[in-house]
């Protein structure tokens, strides 16, 4: 029975699903078209016929293309990836090495992974393990920008804060993704302030200290709500 405290009806809200593949695109900063074939996959044509590329994520909500918190985790993690040119399939085999040894149906947000732009390294038993390739090692190259990602006790993704920059650099940590938090959506870290009330006001033409001083904020926090809502060319 679902009581009146539990409005989530028993599930976690790290795994509702509470975004379109347009929301999840804009939030994790790829083009919708490349995130809905990472986590529908996609046909492909070939001279035998025609084949399947199998998505890399599994989604919260497959029949109506709903993301949960955790899937936004694994494609922030996966963007990373790929943006330093680690292949699919080294992606894919560590995947299925961390499912397997440890028992996770999302193997990218819930083990911190690292990568020396070849091979994907997770921490496994306190030292660091090529789960590309099932070797251990020591070759720690940890990404600052998965470090955007905040764990529980647990080890568990519980908040993400995304990009605010194009390139190498990403931004001060002032947009947050918290799944109990305001249902999801992008908030000014440290409030339950949405980037996007913030930045309506910004374009039907208040000025940053206007809106510092409404919302009771600094303007580097305004600044901030702004880019990520408007400036980022996050559907290209």
């Amino acid at each position: 029975m679902t009581t009146s405290s539990d409005i989530y009806g028993g599930k976690r809200p790290r795994d509702l699903p509470l975004y379109s593949i347009a929301d999840a695109a804009r939030i994790v900063g790829l083009s919708p078209a490349t995130l809905r074939s990472w986590v529908l996959g996609r046909p492909y044509a070939t001279r035998e016929g025609a084949r399947r590329w199998e998505a890399l994520v599994r989604i919260a909500d497959p029949r109506a293309s709903r993301l949960s918190f955790t899937n936004l985790v694994e494609l922030h993690v996966l963007s990373v990836l790929r943006g330093k040119k680690v292949r699919v399939d080294r992606i894919r085999s560590a995947m299925r090495f961390i499912k397997k040894e440890m028992g996770t149906e999302h193997p990218l947000a819930d083990v911190d992974t690292h990568t020396d732009e070849v091979d994907v390294y997770v921490e496994f038993f306190g030292q660091l393990v090529n789960a590309s390739r099932g070797q251990a090692t020591f070759r720690p190259i940890v990404e600052r920008y998965l470090m955007r990602i905040e764990r529980d006790e647990r080890g568990l993704a519980r908040r993400l804060f995304p990009s605010t920059r194009t390139g190498e650099e990403m931004g001060p940590r002032l947009v947050v993704i918290d799944p109990e938090r305001r249902f999801g959506r992008p908030l000014i870290a440290g409030t339950n302030i949405e980037t996007s009330a913030v930045a309506e006001r910004f374009k039907a033409g208040e000025s940053w200290s206007e809106l510092a001083s409404d919302f009771g904020i600094d303007e580097a926090a305004v600044a901030e709500a702004v880019r990520f809502e408007t400036e980022l060319p996050r559907a290209a």
